[in-house]
């Protein structure tokens, strides 16, 4: 739907192979093609891990991802914490595709299934925004992760007030609203991840930013910004305002 997606395999610094994809001319997701295939290659999706240091006073077990790309932060979140639920929202099927067959999601569902956990991991092939708008989260979810492109743009809709607030209303008490923010290196970036930062604090008590840029494989700085009404002790967090 977003352009020719590529599929090749690069070096690691360590000299294993991992599988990139590239959509539209933007790398969208990798996996190692070792006994790693469930481990995420890229700093900004294992940032997302920070969920779990809001335990024990949040406990994390029902989790929604929109957007899904090549599945990488799912196959690791579903593989290392057993007991986690997990919806993932992606709106192309042909990628759902591409993930089966180029990076192992279809691993990941025959692991789950044989260890009677099929029941942990949901897709839905739809608009992010609709999903939430639909009222499809009956059940209130402890975190929910925006990760959802066009491009190197994020989605406009989770950058707007209404995308904000439609995503809280699905949230548990407490519970986290987490988007990776992309800040290339233009003036024009740093001051649309200012505003996100101030368009959070509108709504949430507690905005945390946490810098999960990539040194290996990134182009960009990554930013991980969490907002929630709880107060939790995540680690690397910056300081508002440096």
């Amino acid at each position: 739907m977003f352009g020719e997606a590529t599929v090749y395999a690069m070096p690691a610094e360590d000299g294993s192979l991992v599988r990139m994809l590239n959509v539209g001319g933007v790398l969208q997701s990798a996996t190692y093609l070792d006994e790693r295939w469930a481990q995420c290659p890229f700093a900004y999706l294992r940032s997302f891990d920070h969920m779990f240091e809001a335990q024990p006073t949040l406990t994390v077990r029902r989790v929604l991802m929109i957007g899904g790309a090549g599945f990488a932060y799912p196959k690791q979140l579903l593989v290392e914490h057993p007991g986690v639920q997990l919806d993932v929202v992606e709106i192309d099927p042909a990628m759902v595709d591409l993930a089966r067959r180029e990076f192992f999601l279809d691993r990941l569902e025959a692991q789950l299934d044989e260890e009677d956990r099929a029941g942990d991991l949901r897709i839905f092939t739809e608009d992010g925004g609709s999903f939430l708008r639909r009222g499809a989260c009956r059940a209130p979810y402890d975190a929910i992760i925006i990760d959802a492109f066009v491009g190197r743009e994020a989605v406009p809709f989770f950058a707007s007030d209404e995308g904000v607030t439609t995503a809280k209303v699905c949230l548990s008490p407490g519970g986290l609203f987490m988007a990776n923010c992309v800040a290339e290196y233009t003036g024009d970036a740093m001051y649309r991840l200012f505003s996100q930062v101030e368009r959070l604090r509108g709504h949430f008590a507690n905005v945390y930013v946490v810098d999960a840029s990539d040194e290996e494989f990134g182009g960009a700085d990554n930013y991980l910004l969490i907002a929630t009404d709880g107060t939790y002790p995540f680690t690397g967090v910056i300081p508002y305002g440096d």
